[in-house]
């Protein structure tokens, strides 16, 4: 997982649907009837639909599912509200007591994650946090004051906690605390990351990074005992490198897959490439 970051400014498309999100967001917390509020999150949906909207959240991470690392093609990219609109489920499925769901964040910026389908689809309404005394149940209630079971993309530190192993499975990074192994392994689960497909195509990135390492490895230290052939093995080397860098750029499919590969070698050289990707 990478984090996302919003540019600042927003470019002025952006802008505008602000505006216009805000006065929905307005009419929504001024009616007090919760019905008659979800009548107005339904009636007003296609404004998280506009393309200006989705095509720009899918371009500042490089038409990539926000979850998975895959590029979005045939299948539509889907705005996911981080905190659900309507009504909200706990770790067990059940539905949070006297909860309608986050109405006041359905035009949120903040509050939109990119996605595909079956990661949206698997979390619907899920949304447990770890003290449920920090819940907030309206738009005077901080959210900042909620530890979300799931990770955020948006969060830097979230995106630390999550990492892959040399069968291309998410898994917990090394030495986290207990609390956040189960935030890890909970936001594996219901956002799928662990399918079969997902899985099998990472190993083929945490392979063919290793695999590019090593090589270039081999090649620098037969260029110093092969002072003939050093000039070609050197710049076979830096072709090998190069490849590397490539699948560690943001815009490459499973980068932190590619990343976590040569991490978790414990060896300089590849830690050393692996962070002058960032």
């Amino acid at each position: 997982m990478i984090q996302i970051k919003f540019p600042n400014p927003l470019p002025p498309e952006i802008e505008t649907w602000k505006v216009k999100a805000k006065e929905i967001t307005d009419l929504i917390v001024a009616e007090v009837d919760m019905t008659e509020r979800h009548k107005l999150i339904d009636q007003h949906q296609k404004h998280w639909r506009k393309p200006e909207l989705i095509n720009w959240l899918s371009d500042i991470f490089y038409e990539k599912c926000w979850y998975t690392e895959t590029k979005f093609g045939a299948d539509y990219q889907e705005l996911e509200h981080f905190r659900p609109k309507k009504g909200t489920r706990k770790k067990d499925g059940t539905n949070v007591d006297n909860h309608n769901g986050y109405y006041w964040l359905a035009f949120n910026l903040d509050n939109y994650r990119l996605c595909k389908r079956r990661p949206n689809a698997k979390k619907g309404t899920f949304f447990p946090i770890i003290d449920e005394r920090n819940r907030a149940y309206c738009i005077d209630d901080d959210c900042h004051d909620e530890l979300p079971l799931f990770l955020d993309p948006m969060d830097e530190e979230d995106c630390l906690l999550i990492s892959f192993n040399d069968n291309g499975k998410p898994c917990p990074s090394c030495d986290i605390e207990e609390q956040d192994v189960g935030r890890v392994n909970f936001t594996i689960e219901k956002y799928f990351l662990d399918e079969r497909i997902l899985n099998t195509r990472r190993v083929q990135v945490w392979n063919t990074a290793r695999k590019l390492y090593y090589k270039y490895l081999s090649d620098m230290k037969d260029a110093k005992a092969r002072p003939r052939d050093r000039v070609a093995l050197r710049a076979e080397a830096k072709k090998d490198l190069a490849t590397l860098k490539e699948m560690l750029k943001p815009y490459s499919e499973f980068s932190a897959v590619a990343k976590a590969s040569l991490i978790k070698t414990n060896e300089s050289p590849a830690i050393s490439i692996a962070a002058s990707a960032a």
